[in-house]
């Protein structure tokens, strides 16, 4: 059997043991008073983590799911929404709405740059009639930070626009404040500083945002916030939901509420600083000019980054993200989600280190 890979990446993230227990655990119904406990309970903590009032439903999905039910439940063909763009998340709220003949205006940023809400608030005024702006709080595709707080303060000025945010590699290592930062509907998703397996997405919506819902044209059947509202009623899904995450889901929250989401957050950025400390001793420096929490861009001008990669994973057992395109030799992403810790990291730079003293040598006889 080939050797465990050490997951480094943006997701899926290194789990412990504990909870990948949980999800072996036997199946179980579904429609019992049980579950319904059990749902009650995520529900909640869900309310918990994302900082809101409101009600936060879960879809059987990737993050991209959520992404999706967040055009489809409030907007109607022909609207005309605000995106911004700073790399391949941002992008993606763009590509939904296309898709569904919505009328897009991207608000395009350098990559590794972190939008000014003076630029935004420019795209506001000379467009008064758009009906949401879309933005991203983790761009994990170079791990710039935006300012959704200073985004919600401008939108504040707009009652009549949806402030909506992707928050699925953000939520829970980076402060988010649904309520307070004046945001309207917030995906994320399982896998990434949840530290549970794939499969659950989950969408944050206030009272505001349903009214819009009401008079969207795009609803789907799956999808339909109105259905997982009205079945939250009874602490139940529309759906038969992924039993095994939600259990691990379940168990992963209420440690979260337990330890208390500073706390849990801060262990995260300690992390994060260690291993941005201990990358720098070897020449590397953080890529995005506002970077996020556990997901590190390294560009690199002196060593093949497509290169580093490949032999981190085939030779070392450790796996980075990548980049695409013109990207690919350029910029590679650390990810320090989930069970990493200072010995994980100590083990990922003491690997890079070797790696760049054979490349310089390499370099050195050419």
């Amino acid at each position: 059997m080939e050797q465990k890979k050490l997951l480094m990446v943006a997701g899926p993230v290194e789990i412990e043991q504990e909870i990948s227990d949980i999800g072996s655990a036997p199946e179980e119904y579904m429609r019992t008073e049980e579950y319904s406990k059990k749902w009650a309970r995520i529900f909640e903590n869900l309310k918990y983590i994302f900082q809101t009032k409101y009600p936060v439903v879960c879809y059987a999905s990737s993050g991209t799911g959520a992404m999706e039910a967040a055009v489809t439940n409030f907007l109607s063909v022909k609207d005309k929404i605000i995106y911004i763009n700073s790399g391949s998340f941002g992008k993606r709220w763009g590509d939904i709405c296309k898709k569904h003949n919505i009328n897009t205006i991207e608000i395009l940023v350098d990559f590794g740059k972190s939008v000014k809400i003076s630029n935004v608030e420019k795209v506001l005024k000379d467009n008064p009639d758009t009906k949401a702006v879309f933005a991203t709080l983790n761009e994990t595709s170079c791990g710039s930070l935006h300012d959704i707080a200073g985004l919600g303060k401008i939108l504040k000025k707009y009652p009549n626009i949806l402030f909506i945010v992707d928050c699925i590699s953000g939520l829970c290592s980076d402060e988010f404040l649904m309520d307070e930062w004046g945001v309207d509907i917030a995906v994320s998703a399982s896998q990434k500083a949840l530290a549970l397996p794939p499969g659950l997405s989950f969408m944050a919506v206030n009272n505001k945002a349903l009214k819009f819902a009401e008079k969207s044209n795009l609803r789907n059947f799956y999808f339909d916030i109105f259905e997982y509202i009205e079945n939250q009623k009874r602490n139940q899904t529309p759906f038969t939901p992924a039993t095994g995450i939600v259990n691990q889901l379940d168990y992963r929250l209420q440690k979260i509420k337990d330890e208390g989401l500073e706390n849990f957050q801060a262990r995260y950025r300690n992390n994060t600083k260690y291993l941005r400390h201990q990358l720098s001793k070897l020449g590397f420096n953080t890529f995005a000019e506002n970077p996020v929490n556990c997901v590190t861009g390294i560009w690199t001008n002196t060593y093949n980054a497509d290169e580093i990669v490949k032999i981190m994973r085939s030779k070392y057992k450790i796996e980075l993200a990548p980049s695409g395109g013109i990207l690919k030799e350029k910029l590679f992403r650390i990810g320090n989600y989930g069970n990493i810790n200072k010995q994980e990291i100590d083990k990922l730079v003491q690997s890079l280190k070797l790696i760049i003293e054979s490349m310089r040598i390499e370099n050195d006889r050419k």
